[in-house]
């Protein structure tokens, strides 16, 4: 792609994300981008795969540089991705070998070893912030079970000890209308499972309330 020095923006949508594995084996993705210039709808592959918590949703915006002559010609206009994100995934192995360090020299302290803190459930806000626990269906034959698409792990910050822990999102059309789950922490990375498994998780919702969920992590 020329990187050309006069351009000129429009509003893309994110229409597919398609996956791909890293040199780690984890699920990342590329967005694909569709905007329209005179009339002419044109489709983008973002050359960034992205991995984890920062997977964009269909449906997403994003303004779009493209060559007034050659309007095919295009590029996502997001400074982050293109200079901080590249400098970030850099750092990311550093910070780890640095807290694992940290993590070392703290329990040869003979300090009490702190119990694992969930972190307080964050994230953007289209994805639920919690659901109720399995005890919360009463009655079983308000149980259903739909497949959802995996969507990849969502890392929780490094405690005391450099461990991270992983939850599982996912998301499925109901009756129309797009629905997003979010899993229990889990201390493994099932990534790799859900590739391995047609990329399907099973979620046990309330037919009447499907913000009423329970994803069901599977025995990896």
């Amino acid at each position: 792609m020329t990187r050309v020095a006069a351009h000129e923006t429009t509003e893309g949508v994110i229409v597919d994300l398609i996956l791909d594995v890293d040199s780690e084996g984890g699920a990342v993705y590329a967005p694909v981008y569709e905007y329209v210039v005179n009339g002419e709808i044109y489709r983008y592959v973002s050359a960034v795969n992205l991995g984890g918590a920062l997977v964009p949703d269909i449906g997403d915006r994003r303004t779009i540089l493209y060559d007034p002559d050659d309007p095919g010609d295009a590029r996502v206009h997001n400074i982050f991705l293109l200079i901080w994100l590249p400098l970030l995934l850099m750092l990311i192995p550093i910070l780890i070998v640095v807290g694992v360090f940290w993590g070392t020299r703290k329990r040869q302290s003979s300090a009490p070893e702190p119990p694992w803190a969930v972190p307080a459930p964050g994230g953007p806000p289209e994805w639920p912030a919690s659901h109720p626990a399995p005890d919360s269906f009463t009655v079983e034959a308000t149980r259903t079970t739909i497949d959802a698409l995996f969507m990849g792990t969502e890392p929780s910050p490094m405690d005391d000890q450099g461990r991270v822990r992983y939850r599982i999102k996912a998301r499925a059309e109901i009756d129309g209308e797009t629905h997003r789950f979010r899993g229990e922490w889990m201390d493994e990375d099932p990534t790799l499972y859900f590739m391995q498994h047609g990329n399907v998780v099973t979620v046990r919702i309330d037919p009447d309330d499907p913000t009423q969920y329970e994803v069901i992590i599977p025995a990896t």
